[in-house]
């Protein structure tokens, strides 16, 4: 197969521009694209003026500026004339939203870039562009992540036993060990078909989507009122133990981190990646802030293979899940698998 080449605008149209089916919308792609491969990066390094050389200090991923010609055809009027598809070209493009552009191949699959306009759309009025049979369109596009995306990995595990427990026999802060547990295991390994726990070439962060507490708060109403404590005392909850392993200090190999009690409505994303909000719960409460300052701290180095995750839990009904995701940034749209 051909390099297979989309656009997915911020309306949700779709534009094949290289590839089978390419011009589907009259839109192609042009020569000299410039920006796609290789995700920009500086170095930083120290020359110490009493020594011979310099030694390296880090490195930083820069924003992606790729730039691009599209053809764009002028067969007839109405919905096939240029100044039809120009302007639906143009609706899927925006300074403040992402378009997607979509490269699949045979051998690395589809991976995704999230582009946004830098500048306007250039097209050469020298003459009528309505009159010409074809029109260039000049895009000047900026990545604010540079990396190119393939699809989640994504692994599950789910609650067997009930270990709910009435949270009004004991006194804040619950006995952790008194609790009943249950132990869950997800085990990632290339031979699942997912391709590992890392294949790329960067480093990744790993995401948890945890549930909350099945019942809600007895004799408290639903959803939570404005400015009314919610009575933790009584609240039913759940809690969860997920790793944070180090792959490069043994000493934090097996590190764990237990997260705040998740009542009702509080199902939960947790993101490990530095940049962002830790925990994001459904119901827009400040988990968050009940992690005390304790933060993950630990990324899955590149091209790591397989690895098992304990998971330790508390308050859950039978049947609740705890969902692994696995992002897959690529500094390439293909290969270095």
């Amino acid at each position: 197969m051909k390099t297979l080449v989309e656009i997915e605008g911020v309306n949700g149209e779709w534009f094949t521009i290289a590839g089978p089916g390419e011009g589907d919308r009259g839109v192609y792609l042009g020569t000299k694209v410039s920006g796609i491969y290789s995700a920009p990066v500086r170095t930083y390094y120290e020359e110490p003026g009493n020594f011979p050389g310099a030694r390296p200090l880090g490195k930083r991923y820069l924003r992606r500026d790729v730039v691009f010609g599209v053809e764009i055809l002028n067969d007839s009027p109405g919905e096939n004339s240029w100044l039809s598809r120009d302007s639906e070209w143009e609706k899927a493009w925006d300074y403040d939203r992402d378009t997607k552009m979509h490269i699949t191949t045979d051998h690395s699959g589809r991976r995704t870039l999230r582009l946004r306009l830098a500048e306007q759309i250039d097209v050469n009025t020298d003459i009528d562009p309505n009159e010409n049979p074809i029109n260039r369109a000049v895009m000047t596009c900026v990545a604010g992540d540079p990396f190119w995306y393939g699809e989640d990995a994504v692994y599950t595990a789910t609650t067997q036993k009930d270990t709910r427990f009435n949270p009004t026999l004991f006194s804040p802060p619950w006995p952790w060990e008194l609790l009943p547990h249950e132990t869950l295991w997800i085990d990632v390994d290339p031979g699942d078909g997912k391709g590992g726990l890392n294949p790329t070439d960067q480093d990744v962060w790993l995401k948890w989507s945890v549930p909350a507490a099945s019942e809600p708060v007895p004799d408290f109403p639903w959803p939570f009122p404005e400015g009314v404590p919610v009575p933790w005392e009584r609240a039913p909850f759940t809690q969860w133990t997920i790793p944070d392993y180090s792959f490069t200090d043994p000493k934090l190999a097996d590190r764990r981190l237990r997260l705040p009690g998740l009542i009702y409505g509080e199902n939960s994303i947790v993101d490990t990646y530095p940049g962002v909000e830790q925990i994001s719960p459904e119901s827009g409460s400040q988990v968050w802030a009940r992690m005390n300052g304790v933060r993950f701290k630990h990324p899955v180095p590149k091209y790591t293979k397989s690895k098992r995750f304990e998971i330790t839990v508390t308050g859950c009904a039978p049947g609740q899940t705890v969902q692994l995701r696995i992002p897959r940034p690529w500094s390439r749209p293909w290969g270095l698998e």
